[in-house]
């Protein structure tokens, strides 16, 4: 009988063991899906000559939890608000050294207007690009920072505009989100210099050099330019049948040019082209390289995706940007 007792004991103590161990053996395709990936299959819709995207899909559970992210508008959508405008910023008595670092944003309107670091707006008394990533209130008005990106001129875009319109210095319009090379150096640096130099860099390589020295000046009628009309063309409509698709890992040749992640996919949808028209300054001109392989870009945005978890912070190499308790844009610096 105690024989009889201990071999039923035996087996039933096996049996647990062997239930215990399961997950341990669990393989990958078992596991709990990320809320974040990437699409690595090739689909020519995502690729123009040297520029290959690849998406970034978010689980439902992450569009849910983002969901009133999609209510913001963006900085192109704010400026054509009545109520909503950027000007020069007022010195009030303060050192006037380095008056083109600042600019006021007043927002007259019912609207919350996203301003990402990269943004680039044009006119006032030089083209500016946004220093950080900025959440503009309803009925408010506030100062931020900037870096010139047109180092020859420092007087109104209209020399005829009336006085009135002058002082006011009013910024005539959005432009687009800055290249992957200006935005490192205004993210990265914080070094006025240095965001000249990368402004220069990428306007010479387009083509694109102007007597004011200005970013914008990449949209003067050149062959570089119909180059890079092809890429748009061609790539601006990627995603649209797409509802889950919030981001995106630019790579041209042998190395990744940039990663874009939102909260939302309307919001991601509502930035693409902004962020497809930097991405393609580069992509554009770029040397001949063999393609980066499949594991060096999930490296890559392994290292970016990571900071979607709720305490993550950003670090030297990539960037978060959270409001109201979610994240709202995750970037490669």
């Amino acid at each position: 009988m105690k024989k009889h007792f201990f071999l039923t004991l035996f087996a039933i103590t096996a049996l647990g063991a062997c239930v215990n161990d399961t997950p341990l053996s669990v393989s990958k395709n078992d596991s709990k899906q990320s809320p974040l990936s990437i699409l690595t299959e090739e689909n020519p819709d995502w690729q123009h000559e040297n520029l290959r995207l690849y998406p970034v899909v978010a689980s439902a559970e992450v569009i849910e939890a983002n969901a009133k992210i999609k209510s913001l508008k963006t900085l192109a959508e704010g400026m054509q608000l009545p109520g909503f405008r950027i000007m020069e910023q007022k010195q009030f008595g303060r050192n006037a050294e380095a008056w083109y670092h600042g600019l006021t944003v007043q927002n007259k309107t019912q609207d919350t207007v996203l301003i990402l670091s990269g943004d680039v707006v044009k006119g006032g008394n030089q083209d500016r690009v946004i220093a950080h990533h900025e959440v503009i209130l309803p009925m408010s008005v506030r100062n931020i920072e900037v870096f010139c990106v047109e180092a020859g001129r420092s007087s109104y875009y209209n020399p005829a505009a009336p006085a009135a319109e002058k002082e006011a210095a009013a910024f005539k319009g959005y432009y687009n989100i800055a290249s992957p090379q200006v935005r490192r150096a205004v993210q990265n640096t914080g070094n006025q210099q240095e965001v000249w130099d990368a402004v220069a860099k990428v306007t010479k390589a387009n083509n694109a050099e102007s007597s004011t020295k200005a970013y914008t000046a990449l949209d003067n009628q050149s062959q570089e330019k119909a180059q890079r009309d092809a890429y748009l063309q061609h790539l601006e409509g990627s995603f649209t049948a797409r509802t889950d698709v919030v981001g995106v890992v630019a790579v041209c040749g042998d190395h990744v040019l940039g990663i874009d992640i939102f909260g939302n996919p309307d919001l991601f949808h509502r930035q693409y082209s902004a962020l497809l028209h930097g991405y393609v300054a580069e992509a554009a001109v770029a040397s001949p390289a063999t393609q980066i392989s499949e594991n060096q870009v999930q490296s890559a945005f392994d290292k970016v995706s990571r900071l979607a978890t709720p305490h993550a912070k950003s670090n030297e190499g990539a960037g978060k940007f959270a409001w109201g308790g979610s994240w709202v844009h995750l970037f490669g610096k």
